[in-house]
């Protein structure tokens, strides 16, 4: 006896159907795996980035403390002249200090090593946020 035709055509459909489910399960796990993968890898990319934040904040914060420190030493060192904070803006109704000090004129020399300190501890802040990886 010969099966039906439609059992035969239920017969190829059922096999396409499992042939095609076999093409696309393993295929389907590697993608669920790989999402999984990269997931786990987001978190712990995640949590360094933080703790790397974290570094910077500290160093800033001891780069800042130790550059304040060496300002009031060399302040203190010079008798405590003062003059305008580098971090705000001279007026404009200010006169410009003459740019021709010599190195007998205290003011001009403390200048000159306040500069001399901040572009240092500027310096030291960078390669120590260069050493962060």
């Amino acid at each position: 006896m010969t099966p039906n035709i439609w059992f035969k055509m239920a017969f190829i459909f059922i096999g396409c159907l499992f042939c095609a489910f076999l093409g696309w399960y393993p295929e389907h796990l590697e993608l669920v795996n790989y999402k999984e993968k990269v997931a786990a890898d987001a978190k712990v990319q995640e949590q360094h980035n933080k703790d790397l934040l974290v570094q910077q904040q500290i160093i800033t914060k001891k780069v800042q403390d130790d550059y304040q420190n060496k300002l009031d030493r060399l302040k203190s060192y010079y008798g405590g002249l003062h003059y305008p904070s580098s971090s705000k803006l001279s007026s404009s109704s200010q006169t410009v200090p003459s740019s021709d000090g010599t190195a007998s004129d205290p003011q001009f020399v403390e200048k000159c090593a306040a500069t001399t300190l901040q572009l240092e501890s500027l310096q030291d802040f960078i390669n120590e946020q260069l050493g962060l990886k």
